[in-house]
């Protein structure tokens, strides 16, 4: 350890005996040297929540845990996707919708734990393919002044070695979450393109934070497909 590390250390105990850190999901105190902002209770609850998901029966498209259907879910066998399939890595409820909603509000540490178990999937499912995150509405660029896909996709590439293509545009429109799912897909007609002059990968990962319709992931698959890629899956931190 060198000396501004032992200094900073001695700083943070110091501060966290007057001001503790606090769980991102429940509040309470942390150890200051703990990695992410989480207390071990919420971190044994969140992690008990992702291998839940990984061991369900899971819709071979959207990804979401099936109920009594067979393979596909009732949505998606009424509903075309230009994306292969998707991966949410966790449901979108109790404690980790807690810490996404904490993310989205600011709280940009969490791209580390977040990026870590994306990490661990892409290494699992997708080895070797290159990850094109999900881009931002330009709206909301000027308005909060950072994206949570991209913070992601920047520890992907930086703590993990994976790459990471950043080649598609979005045009601004209306917030999708206010949206239905019919709502949702007309309001992404048009909004995405490839950058132009960029180089599309054969099989690319889709990044985007929350599946709900699956309407945004769609039309960024549309885009990536229509300049070359034969393949395009998604990855996602939750599925709502």
């Amino acid at each position: 350890m060198g000396r501004f590390d032992a200094i900073s250390g001695v700083a943070r105990s110091v501060i966290s005996l007057a001001v503790p850190f606090r769980c991102a999901v429940c509040g309470d105190g942390t150890d200051p040297r703990a990695r992410w902002p989480l207390c071990g209770t919420c971190s044994a609850a969140i992690l008990e929540r992702e291998n839940a998901m990984a061991e369900a029966r899971r819709c071979v498209v959207c990804g979401k845990p099936l109920c009594s259907e067979r393979g596909i879910c009732m949505r998606c066998r009424s509903t075309s996707y230009a994306f292969d399939s998707a991966c949410p890595l966790w449901r979108y409820g109790g404690e980790l919708r807690s810490l996404v909603l904490e993310y989205k509000a600011g709280r940009r540490s969490l791209a580390g734990f977040f990026s870590e178990a994306v990490a661990r999937a892409v290494r699992q499912r997708y080895p070797g393919r290159v990850i094109v995150p999900v881009p931002p509405r330009p709206g909301k660029m000027r308005r909060k002044g950072w994206d949570q896909v991209e913070d992601i996709a920047r520890m992907l590439e930086k703590h993990h070695g994976l790459e990471v293509a950043r080649i598609l545009v979005r045009a601004d429109g209306m917030q999708q979450k206010a949206l239905g799912l019919e709502a949702r897909t007309a309001n992404m007609l048009g909004k995405v393109r490839v950058e132009e002059g960029a180089s599309v990968p054969v099989d690319p990962i889709l990044l985007d934070d929350v599946l709900t319709t699956g309407a945004t992931l769609s039309a960024c698959a549309a885009a990536l497909k229509l300049e070359g890629a034969s393949r395009v899956d998604a990855i996602t931190i939750a599925a709502d």
